[in-house]
């Protein structure tokens, strides 16, 4: 049914819990977990000072960092998977660039991420994932 299931993860609580049911999931399945995170590769201008490359390397670390600890967790429950860290927008890469690149037919993601407006809405780049995906998209609470 599934065979390849991508992960997008920010940190977050809510990217943990889709992490755990994508697992699950791909346990039950016989899948491959793809946990990805991408960085913006837009320039940041804030009070006069501009941020760019920098800020990237920043999130590649602390990405590397979540990452680690994600692949550590699903392959204790003997599940294959592999990790990538993007750089571009978010939404499209999600949504279209990483299911294509890693013929991912499956996406499960949190209702919000590390910048989600609450817990009551969807999260933008969720939001965005479910109307665009080119593949099936399981939003996880």
């Amino acid at each position: 049914m599934y065979e390849r299931i991508l992960v997008p993860m920010d940190g977050s609580k809510n990217a943990h819990k889709a992490l755990v049911e994508a697992t699950k999931l791909a346990q039950k399945l016989g899948s491959k977990l793809f946990i990805v995170s991408v960085a913006s590769d837009q320039t940041y201008a804030h009070y006069g000072a501009e941020f760019g490359s920098e800020i990237v390397t920043h999130f590649k670390e602390a990405a590397s960092k979540f990452l680690d600890t994600a692949v550590e967790e699903v392959k204790q429950s003997g599940v294959p998977v592999e990790t990538r860290f993007k750089t571009g927008l978010p939404k499209p890469t999600i949504a279209v660039t990483l299911p294509e690149e890693l013929n991912t037919d499956l996406t499960v993601i949190g209702r919000s991420g590390a910048h989600g407006l609450g817990r009551a809405i969807m999260g933008s780049t969720t939001s965005y994932v479910v109307h665009n995906s080119k593949a099936s998209v399981l939003v996880v609470d």
